[in-house]
């Protein structure tokens, strides 16, 4: 079975977003790779910036996914549902189509001041959301101090995501997660 228009869309879009960027990849380039109608294109998405809008709420979807599943494991102590944000993190950098990520990705082209707002408010929604998860997990772990480890903890997710779209090298997340084992257990 064939996908819909819209799912065709959406799917080229993903690949072609998340390989080429979204300053890189044109609204005639996204139309002739999914196969359908200029017209088509339009009605379902009015402007490259609602295309964008939706890109980001599925790469936040499938990012969350991710981190629920890892972190869902009923027989681990806090601390280990903690680090598994770090192996969720080894598993996405090790696959194929990894190019970093869609947010910091977005923060840089676009900015939270951009002039479209909507793909501003995905990038802060993102981060916001990702901050709570973050918060909510390293609560159960240190519930005394753990809002000094929000900015910590955060900061190698998201510098084990740079470097390993840099290198190519999924093991930083094994280093990142050693690194916040040892920041949670030292004190």
């Amino acid at each position: 079975m064939s996908e819909a228009p819209r799912e065709k869309i959406l799917s080229t879009a993903m690949r072609l977003f998340n390989k080429q960027g979204a300053h890189g990849t044109g609204v005639d380039q996204i139309i002739a790779e999914s196969g359908v109608a200029k017209r088509t294109f339009y009605r379902y998405f009015p402007s490259k910036v609602d295309l964008l809008a939706e890109y980001f709420r599925q790469k936040h979807e499938i990012w969350y996914a991710r981190l629920t599943r890892f972190a869902a494991e009923p027989a681990a102590t806090p601390l280990d549902r903690l680090l598994s944000v770090f192996d969720s993190l080894k598993e996405w950098f090790s696959e194929p189509d990894f190019f970093g990520c869609a947010f910091i990705r977005g923060l840089s082209d676009f900015g939270l001041d951009c002039d479209a707002p909507v793909l501003a408010a995905c990038i802060r929604e993102h981060f916001e959301r990702t901050e709570k998860f973050v918060t909510g997990l390293l609560a159960d772990v240190r519930p005394r101090d753990y809002e000094r480890f929000v900015p910590q903890i955060l900061s190698l997710v998201s510098g084990a995501t740079i470097l390993a779209h840099a290198t190519r090298n999924p093991a930083i997340a094994d280093v990142n997660k050693e690194m916040a084992r040892q920041l949670l257990t030292a004190t």
